[in-house]
């Protein structure tokens, strides 16, 4: 009989909605993070955002299906994951992460202008792709992880190579990057420990900053990936050990 290959997502962060967060995903795969649900004007869509400011777009710009279950789901529960032979396993309850609040500030320069101007020389190419990741789902077991740590404004893709996994995360801040690259070490490490032949053979990393300028870039094996997730190295080390400039 074939072996379950099982995916435990064990040790991320554990979601708290002490304050209320609504995720609104739109059928071009984007999402928009909100304070409460959006409400409806006519033909649009009024959401408030996390800062507070109002914004709206066209209703039927909503993939409602997406953003009623992403909601649902309230991301702080232990829930069934689906294993990636398709069979429900159960996430072991998660401990919070330190806090990253009080870790350095980014090597300044780090933010620099778009497209071109923004990647190191030689460019590395290390950028959203038009096809997805060939198995869907290890990349959606990177979207748990990083929903699980309340990071919900990302996009995946394959990488530079087939092999390559990319992820596209927007981040708000410092305190976003080292929590982005925590969930993405985190799911990585695990996913090459409990099912090693189908984790990615590096994932690619891109961080964007609210003005979708680069706040880093990277490309990180599985050896790196559990020296972050053990504890081995902090997450301010790992990013200057592993930005690519």
């Amino acid at each position: 009989m074939r072996a379950a290959l099982v995916l435990v997502l064990v040790g991320l962060l554990t979601a708290t909605w002490a304050h209320a967060t609504y995720v609104v995903v739109l059928k071009d795969g984007s999402r928009v993070v909100a304070r409460e649900k959006y409400e409806v004007k006519g033909q649009n869509a009024v959401v408030r955002l996390k800062n507070g400011a109002l914004t709206s777009f066209p209703l039927a710009y909503i993939d409602l299906a997406a953003t009623e279950k992403i909601n649902a789901m309230k991301l702080g529960d232990a829930v069934a994951l689906e294993g990636l032979d398709g069979e429900p396993v159960v996430r072991a309850t998660a401990t919070p992460t330190p806090s990253v609040a009080a870790l350095g500030r980014l090597r300044q320069g780090v933010a620099a202008a778009e497209g071109e101007a923004a990647l190191p020389t030689p460019t590395p190419g290390i950028t959203l792709q038009a096809d997805g990741y060939s198995d869907s789902r290890v990349d959606r077991a990177f979207q748990e992880g990083l929903e699980r740590y309340r990071l919900y404004l990302y996009r995946t893709s394959r990488g530079t190579k087939p092999e390559f996994l990319f992820i596209e995360v927007q981040v708000a801040g410092q305190a976003e990057v080292y929590k982005s690259l925590e969930a993405i070490a985190t799911t990585y490490h695990l996913l090459a420990q409990s099912a090693p032949t189908r984790a990615p053979a590096q994932v690619e990393i891109q961080m964007l900053n609210e003005a979708r300028k680069e706040a880093g870039l990277f490309r990180i094996g599985v050896a790196d990936a559990a020296e972050l997730a053990t504890g081995k190295v902090s997450a301010e080390d790992f990013y200057l050990k592993h930005v690519i400039f």
